[in-house]
C-alpha cells in the first residue's frame, strides 16, 4: 500500500519537484527514475535468494521491508532527478521482498497448490494496490507529494514488525564443512539454468513484463492527456465539498477541482489493478492447477497484447479505464502463473533461489520496460511524445511472449524437480 501510494504519481512528483517541462526531457527522468529501482533489484535478488536459502527467508522479507522504510523516508530530500535517481537505485538492490514472501508462504504447501496458494499472497499485495493509489491521491491533495514518501516508510516499517512478531519458519539446517556462499550460488544457478523449460521460462517472463510495464510510469501523463471524465469531474467537486473548501476557483478548468479530478482518475487507473486482482488472482491460481501454468501464460499474453494494441487508439479516459480494467484482469493473473510455474519445477531446497531468478526477470522488464516505452514514444515524432505507438510496441512484446510460452509447453523435461541439496 505504501509503494502504490507513491509510484502512479512519481512522474509528477518528478515534472513539479524539478521544475522539468519539456516533454521528452520529462519522458526520460520519469521512466529511468521509476526503473531504476527494479533493474537494480533485478541483479541483486539471486544474490539475496541465495542468502535466503542459507540463513532463512524470514530475515530476507525484513530486511527488504526496512531497506524500503529507510531509503523511500529520504527520498523527498534529493535536490536534483539525478540523485532521487540513485536513491531509487539503492533502494532496489537491498529490497526485494515478494521473493522470499512467496517462498515462506509455500513451503509448507503440497506443490499441486502452489498456485492458489501463491495467488492468496497476491490478493494480500493487491488490497494494498487497491488501498495506496487513493491514499496517495488524498495525502497530496491535503499534505503535498513528498509526505507520499514519509506514508510509506512509515507502512514499510510497520510490515517488517509485523514480520518480526508473527511470521514463522523452521531455519535451515547448517551443515559442517559447507562450501562458501559464493561458491554454493554459483553451484546452485547453474544447477537451476541447466533446466531447459526454466531457463526458458526466464527469458518469456522478461518479455511479457517488458511489455506489461513499458507504460506504468507514464500512465499518469497519458490520463493528464485525456483529461479527466465528466463524472469524475463531479465526484472530486463532492469531495472538496465535503471538506468545505469549494470557491470560486475550483469552478475553473485550471482550479483545485480539476485538479482533483485528475488526481482521482490517476488513482482509478492503478486501483482498478487492485481491484480486479483481489477478484481475479485467485482464479488464476486455480486455473494454473487445473490447466497448467504455462498454457495460461500462453493465453494471458495473447489477450493482453490485444488490449494493449486497443488501448493505443483510445479517445478518452472512459474508454481508457474500460481497457485498463480488461488489462488488469491478464495482468492479475502474470506473477502468480509466473511462480507456480517455476515452483513445479525446482527443489524445495533452492525454492528462495529460483523465486528470486524468476523475481529477477519481473523487475529486469520492470525496469528496462519504462526505459524501452520512453524510447519508442519519441521514435519519430519531430519533438512530441506519443505514448500510443509505445501502446502498439507493448502489444507486440506480449504477443511474442504468449507464443513462446505456447512453444515452452512441447519441450519435453523430467517431470521430477531437481534434487534438494545435502
Amino acid at each position: 500500500m505504501g509503494l502504490m501510494a507513491f509510484l502512479p504519481t512519481l512522474s509528477l512528483y518528478v515534472r513539479e519537484r524539478f521544475g522539468i517541462v519539456d516533454a521528452k526531457e520529462l519522458a526520460f527522468w520519469a521512466g529511468i527514475i521509476y526503473g531504476a529501482a527494479p533493474f537494480s533489484a533485478a541483479i541483486a535478488g539471486p544474490i539475496w535468494g541465495a542468502l535466503g536459502d542459507r540463513v532463512g527467508k524470514k530475515p530476507m522479507a525484513i530486511r527488504a521491508n526496512l531497506a524500503i522504510a529507510i531509503t523511500t523516508g529520504l527520498m523527498p530530500f534529493a535536490s536534483t532527478p539525478l540523485l532521487l535517481l540513485l536513491m531509487r537505485a539503492v533502494q532496489g538492490v537491498l529490497a526485494g521482498y515478494v521473493a522470499p514472501a512467496m517462498a515462506l508462504v509455500s513451503q509448507a504447501a503440497p506443490r499441486e497448490l502452489h498456485g492458489i496458494v501463491i495467488a492468496r499472497l497476491q490478493v494480500a499485495m493487491a488490497m494494498g494496490a487497491v488501498l495506496g493509489p487513493w491514499l496517495g491521491g488524498v495525502v497530496n491533495h491535503f499534505f503535498g507529494r513528498a509526505a507520499l514518501f514519509w506514508v510509506t516508510s512509515v507502512l514499510s516499517a510497520l510490515a517488517a514488525l509485523q514480520l518480526h512478531r508473527r511470521a514463522e519458519e523452521v531455519r535451515p539446517v547448517v551443515v559442517a564443512g559447507r562450501a562458501s556462499f559464493r561458491a554454493e550460488m554459483g553451484r546452485a544457478v547453474l544447477e537451476l539454468l541447466s533446466n531447459r523449460v526454466f531457463a526458458w521460462l526466464l527469458v518469456l517472463i522478461t518479455l511479457l513484463r517488458l511489455g506489461q510495464n513499458m507504460l506504468e510510469p507514464f500512465i499518469a501523463l497519458f490520463v493528464s492527456e485525456l483529461g479527466a471524465p465528466v463524472w469524475m469531474q463531479e465526484l472530486a467537486g463532492q469531495v472538496l465539498s465535503l471538506g468545505a473548501a469549494v470557491d470560486a476557483t475550483n469552478q475553473a478548468p485550471g482550479g483545485a477541482r480539476s485538479q482533483l479530478a485528475l488526481e482521482l482518475t490517476i488513482s482509478a487507473a492503478f486501483g482498478i489493478m487492485g481491484v480486479v486482482q483481489l477478484v481475479f488472482t485467485p482464479w488464476w491460481g486455480r486455473l494454473a492447477d487445473r490447466f497448467g501454468p504455462l498454457r495460461c501464460l500462453g493465453f494471458l499474453g495473447l489477450c493482453l497484447a490485444g488490449i494493449l494494441a486497443a488501448t493505443a487508439v483510445v479517445a478518452s479516459a472512459n474508454q481508457f479505464l474500460v481497457l485498463r480494467t480488461a488489462a488488469a484482469c491478464m495482468m492479475a493473473g502474470s506473477m502468480t502463473l509466473a511462480y507456480a510455474a517455476a515452483s513445479k519445477r525446482v527443489a524445495d531446497g533452492r525454492r528462495t533461489l529460483a523465486f528470486s531468478l524468476v523475481q529477477s526477470c519481473m523487475q529486469l522488464g520492470f525496469g528496462l520496460g519504462p526505459q524501452i516505452g520512453g524510447v519508442v514514444a519519441v521514435i519519430g515524432t519531430n519533438g512530441f511524445v506519443n505514448f500510443r505507438q509505445a501502446f502498439m510496441a507493448a502489444a507486440v512484446l506480449c504477443l511474442a511472449a504468449a507464443l513462446g510460452m505456447f512453444a515452452l509447453r512441447r519441450v519435453r523435461v523430467p517431470e521430477e524437480p531437481l534434487a534438494t541439496p545435502p
